[in-house]
């Protein structure tokens, strides 16, 4: 009985990290979401520039009114999904098993709020030069908003590859590992006593997690060896493996081959 309630806890707490590992990357995706929103407000407020422009310089009938409203849809995108960037980066924090502060991000999307008081300068200083009909000026503060926007999508840009980043660093991995003779074919049954891993940076030894006695869950990012340990007969060669993305199969899970010998 204890056995079982042993084996329950263990599964409870193995679901919960793992529940909390991908609740944290949706926590991210969201923030990316956020500054991809962010990115398309960009477009826009550039279209409005750009008509604008026309407006001036081939029309010959400025619609300030249109244009002050892009500008201010513009200011409200950034506000907005600042708002929710911090709050979805910070949402992540709170739920990551991997503990990591948000400093980076934050100072980031502060640069975000700066543009924004930039572009709302230059939007009543069109409007002035507007309304004194001086198209040279607003043709001139024009250049410049173009340029706050662009800063803009740099650096929305920035905060997704900060958090693309960050995804990486508390990203959690399973591995399993399975026996394979010289040509690497799966070798059922033997008297091996079990498997072993190691964090190589760290020194950490780790066990298996699961039933079965081959599977390691909710490992850190890192390099590990993956090893067994021999069995009266038999035994594997050790494989270094640096956690990646690109090593999952369609379940989600790193197949570590250990090639199998025995006497």
């Amino acid at each position: 009985m204890k056995k079982i309630i042993f084996s329950v806890i263990v599964m409870t707490i193995l679901a919960f990290g793992q529940a909390n590992a991908q609740n944290a990357q949706q926590h991210l995706n969201s923030a990316i979401q956020s500054e991809g929103n962010i990115r398309d407000g960009v477009i826009a407020a550039k279209n409005a520039v750009n008509q604008l422009t026309k407006e001036i310089v081939i029309i010959g009938n400025p619609n300030a009114v249109l244009f002050n409203n892009k500008m201010f849809e513009q200011v409200n995108t950034v506000q907005n999904n600042v708002d929710d960037t911090d709050y979805f980066v910070n949402e992540a924090k709170d739920v990551s098993v991997i503990s990591f502060t948000t400093q980076a991000i934050n100072t980031l999307t502060a640069d975000l709020i700066n543009l924004n008081d930039e572009l709302i300068g230059l939007t009543y200083q069109i409007e002035e030069a507007l309304s004194n009909n001086n198209n040279n000026a607003t043709l001139n503060y024009l250049s410049q908003v173009t340029n706050v926007l662009n800063a803009q999508d740099n650096k929305a840009v920035e905060v997704i590859n900060a958090i693309q980043s960050l995804k990486q660093t508390i990203k959690l991995f399973n591995v399993c590992v399975q026996t394979a003779d010289y040509q690497g074919n799966p070798v059922s049954g033997s008297d091996l006593h079990g498997f072993w891993a190691q964090n190589l940076t760290t020194g950490e030894y780790i066990y298996p997690t699961n039933q079965d006695g081959n599977c390691f869950e909710n490992l850190p990012g890192g390099t590990y060896r993956f090893d067994s340990y021999d069995g009266y007969w038999s035994g594997t060669s050790s494989s270094d493996v640096t956690l990646s993305e690109s090593l999952e199969n369609s379940e989600g899970v790193i197949i570590v081959n250990l090639t199998y010998w025995s006497e």
